[in-house]
């Protein structure tokens, strides 16, 4: 995840590269094996039925898997522009780009998911919370570290005022020439 910051726009981009490489190599593979199985092969003659069945499944799965895991790794861009008072979700998939508006006043705040891996572990995702109520995970590539994640969340909330920036409180010494008026005062009286 990277964040441009101007005066009047936050930009968040996630681009999970990465993992369309991954899903990449799963279905070029998977589609060797299916053109192989089809009459690609060199001696597809030679082959039994039954090989030529196992190579057009198992390629099969394996384009369906590399499919799978790019359509669920869209890239993110996330614009939050303070002029218009909107935010703006616009996700690249593998089958085109679709695009979400909210307003400042729909959006409650930016919020940390937590969801649970194979192995039972907490993983993060970035997630905004609507006024509504419903969550929505943005983030399409979840991290162990949720302070890395919680960063940019405070950093978002911070830039759409949505929380406040924690300050230390500073106390002040009472003015002496006002203890001394109410003593004077005191005594009078």
């Amino acid at each position: 995840m990277q964040i441009e910051r101007t005066a009047n726009e936050l930009i968040i981009r996630e681009t999970p590269g990465c993992l369309w490489i991954f899903g990449l190599f799963f279905a070029l593979v998977g589609g060797l094996f299916v053109y192989g199985s089809l009459g690609g092969f060199y001696d597809f003659g030679r082959q039994t039925i039954t090989a030529l069945i196992v190579a057009f499944v198992m390629g099969a799965i394996g384009m369906a898997a590399g499919v799978w895991i790019i359509y669920r790794a869209p890239i993110t861009r996330v614009l939050i522009d303070r002029v218009e008072n909107e935010v703006l979700i616009t996700r690249f998939g593998l089958f085109g780009k679709r695009k979400k508006t909210y307003t400042f006043d729909a959006v409650e705040r930016f919020c940390l998911v937590e969801e649970v891996d194979d192995e039972g572990s907490p993983i993060w995702s970035l997630g905004i919370k609507l006024s509504s109520g419903e969550t929505i995970k943005i983030s399409s590539s979840p991290s162990h570290d949720e302070r890395f994640k919680q960063n940019f969340v405070f950093e978002i909330n911070e830039f759409m005022f949505k929380q406040l920036s924690p300050a230390q409180m500073i106390l002040v010494e009472p003015d002496e020439t006002d203890d001394l008026q109410d003593e004077t005062n005191a005594e009078m009286s």
